[in-house]
């Protein structure tokens, strides 16, 4: 069978293989905050099944209406055979270039499916290739923050690849780590081999560039609870595939690197380890996840879940809006999204309210707390944000609005002194966020801050109050001309 053959095969498999794993609602453990991931092969074993009398759902569904997935027989079937279809003909067109009626069918199918370059200021690879490193960017950094994350993943502490990943990153697995130890879970990988690294996709954007990079590993992997061991699950040569997604700022080449030193990018001073929320230089106050330094790791995408380019309507007249803040970019603006949704899920979660208070407007607040008091006292199982996506924005008269998509994964649970499920099983649902702010504000860049934990017009960090001001400088929090405001919050 030639290489062509076998990839086309290797694909129908895989489109199959999705949609078993949306038919199952079934996502595992594994570092990656973009969510999580279906074990793809392996042995697996499991503690064993809930016993009777815990709760399915039945009552308020979390966020608004649940979400349901799942296919008949028939629809599988149809929906496998539709697949294997589009994927040959996708191949098909790549090799033969056919001309006329034929030729622009197949045409606008590849278009659709993406590869290959466009005129949108990226280019991504075909399957199987990779596009040469960026300036700055190699495939030793690459390895370094992969296996630096799961390492971190494991220990459940972010200090020593804090330096190099994007504050959305951070509150990913943050969020994720307060769940798993309000269940009392590890997640144990072992046996991590990279198979193999290849840049997909290099993309423009705004005054920065991203970099996606696939990483196709093994592992071995244990999910364990002491406390509640209906959790425990094994995996056994888990092998899967990853889009790391990079990002730093134009200009030349700093010859700065994150990835193996511990000095300050601006002043040389060794990093303090204990940086969390804020990844401060203790000696000069330089961000030091700051893109202008160096490649900083800003997502993490399932293969699944991933597409090359980032498609926002009108997208023209968003840059035209936009053009004098010099750190405006789409790539920001959804790890600004991701950021927000993950300390939102962290109040849902039982995590302290008062962290609303530095980025939602009160009515958006008050709806949340709300529906934390009708769902109870919920944590999460997992708490994955699979994929994150600016899709559109408006404006009126004062203000520009942008609107993301959201999809998340979790399994929501009461861990009182029974274990009640609330889900059966994990499970993706769909969100969607409006982040607001003054347009006269984007005539000038903003300031390098961390979104919600500090200041943006002093800088100065935000102690664990309900104050509406800060307590440096009295600039108000909530604030239109300084930070992105969350003025909409809904589950689709």
């Amino acid at each position: 069978m030639n290489s062509r053959s076998c990839s086309i095969l290797r694909k129908a498999f895989f489109a199959f293989t999705a949609i078993c794993l949306i038919t199952n609602n079934a996502l595992f453990a594994r570092a990656g905050g973009g969510g999580g991931g279906g074990h793809s092969s392996g042995g697996h074993s499991s503690g064993g099944g809930f016993g009777g009398g815990h709760s399915m759902g039945g009552g308020h569904s979390f966020g608004g209406g649940g979400i349901g997935f799942g296919f008949g027989a028939f629809g599988i079937i149809i929906g496998v055979i539709l697949l294997i279809v589009y994927f040959i003909l996708k191949a098909y067109f790549r090799n033969n270039k056919p001309e006329g009626a034929l030729g622009a069918i197949l045409g606008l199918i590849f278009a659709i499916s993406g590869g290959g370059s466009d005129d949108d200021g990226y280019t991504s690879s075909a399957e199987g290739a990779s596009l040469p490193y960026p300036a700055g960017l190699d495939e030793e950094k690459v390895k370094t923050s992969f296996l630096g994350i799961q390492d971190a993943w494991q220990k459940k502490d972010l200090k020593l690849v804090r330096k190099w990943i994007s504050d959305g990153v951070y509150q990913r697995f943050n969020g994720q780590f307060i769940m798993m130890n309000k269940l009392s879970q590890v997640n144990k990988l072992s046996n991590i081999q990279i198979a193999k690294i290849r840049v997909a996709n290099l993309e423009s954007d705004g005054n920065y560039q991203t970099a996606d990079v696939a990483i196709h590993f093994k592992m071995d992997d244990e999910f364990i609870s002491e406390k509640y061991p209906q959790f425990n699950e094994k995996f056994r040569g888990d092998d899967d595939t990853e889009y790391w997604t990079f990002i730093k700022r134009n200009g030349p080449d700093t010859g700065k690197n994150l990835y193996n030193s511990n000095n300050c990018p601006n002043c040389g001073a060794t990093f303090d380890v204990d940086m969390g929320e804020i990844s401060r230089c203790g000696s000069c106050g330089t961000l030091t996840n700051n893109a202008s330094y160096d490649w900083v790791l800003s997502e993490i995408t399932q293969e699944a879940d991933y597409s090359p380019g980032r498609s926002v309507a009108n997208q023209e007249e968003l840059k035209e809006l936009t053009k004098h803040d010099d750190t405006f970019s789409i790539q920001r603006m959804e790890d600004v999204a991701s950021n927000v949704f993950m300390q939102v899920m962290q109040v849902m979660g039982g995590e302290k309210p008062n962290k609303l208070d530095r980025f939602a407007i009160e009515t958006v607040k008050n709806a949340l707390l709300e529906e934390r008091k009708r769902s109870g006292n919920i944590v999460f199982d997992r708490l994955y944000l699979n994929e994150v996506s600016m899709i559109t924005f408006y404006k009126d008269s004062e203000k520009l609005h942008i609107v993301f998509s959201m999809k998340c994964t979790y399994q929501r649970v009461k861990a009182e002194e029974k274990l009640t499920l609330l889900d059966r099983e994990l499970t993706s649902r769909n969100y969607t966020l409006t982040l607001s702010k003054n347009l006269k504000a984007l005539q000038t860049p903003a300031k390098e801050t961390v979104f919600s934990y500090e200041c943006a017009s002093c800088g100065s960090p935000y102690g664990d109050t309900t104050l509406d001001k800060c307590a440096y400088c009295d600039a108000p929090i909530i604030d239109y001309d300084h930070n992105w405001v969350l003025t909409q919050f809904q589950m689709s």
